[in-house]
């Protein structure tokens, strides 16, 4: 009888162990999950194909731009620097009495909370390619701490750039002539697929905060491909 009683005993912790183990696991599974998913902005086409005589719709979200920059060290940058990465891109000159120095200010404050992440890129590319020369670059990236090879502030082309800023990433409104000079404190936040999943005011502290959110929902994301 009390042997009986010791493997009754015994049953029950050994249910409840694995009723905990599950549970774990549960509650790790879900933890990979984002609390919520980012939009796509932007959609390139609609493609319908015929799949067992019924057409199924696929939505072809808008990827950014390859382009070719030189970074604040001299160094070439292309999009595929930033393949399998989360970035922001915003666009600044040094030389803005405005909103440039508030909008990187804050960013800044961002990119602190990412520093030694891998996975996190801030990508700055100014408007004003001719004075903002790369010592002038590296200048600005040491007057706002930034990481080497996590905050890159690019030069170069400036058609290349303004097209970037309209076309790419939907920062400012595009201008068909090419005449107007773009100055915009909208930063884009962009997934490792190269989708847009975010437009942000990097002139408010608010929106800047939901921006450092949103880039934990995307890493959460990627995880949860895993």
């Amino acid at each position: 009888m009390a042997t009986s009683g010791k493997t009754v005993t015994i049953n029950i912790v050994l249910f409840a162990l694995a009723f905990t183990a599950l549970g774990i696991g549960f509650m790790v599974s879900y933890s990979k999950k984002p609390l919520r998913i980012l939009p796509y902005i932007g959609v390139t086409s609609v493609d319908s194909t015929k799949v067992d005589g019924k057409y199924k719709v696929d939505t072809v979200y808008h990827k950014v731009l390859d382009f070719k920059l030189t970074d604040q060290f001299g160094q070439p940058v292309t999009l595929d620097t930033f393949k399998n990465k989360v970035f922001i891109a915003n666009f600044f000159f040094a030389q803005c009495p405005g909103i440039c120095k508030r909008m990187n200010s804050l960013l800044e404050g961002a990119a602190i909370k990412f520093k030694g992440n891998p996975y996190v890129k801030f990508v700055s590319y100014t408007v004003d390619p001719v004075r903002d020369s790369v010592p002038v670059m590296l200048e600005y990236a040491k007057m706002h701490d930034a990481v080497p090879y996590q905050w890159y502030f690019l030069t170069g082309d400036k058609t290349e750039i303004y097209n970037l800023a309209r076309k790419s990433y939907y920062a400012a409104v595009d201008d068909s002539a090419g005449n107007n000079f773009v100055h915009t404190q909208n930063m884009a936040l962009v997934d490792m697929q190269g989708h847009i999943r975010g437009i942000y005011s990097g002139t408010d502290s608010t929106e800047v905060n939901k921006m450092v959110i949103d880039i934990n929902l995307l890493l959460q994301e990627e995880t949860a491909k895993e």
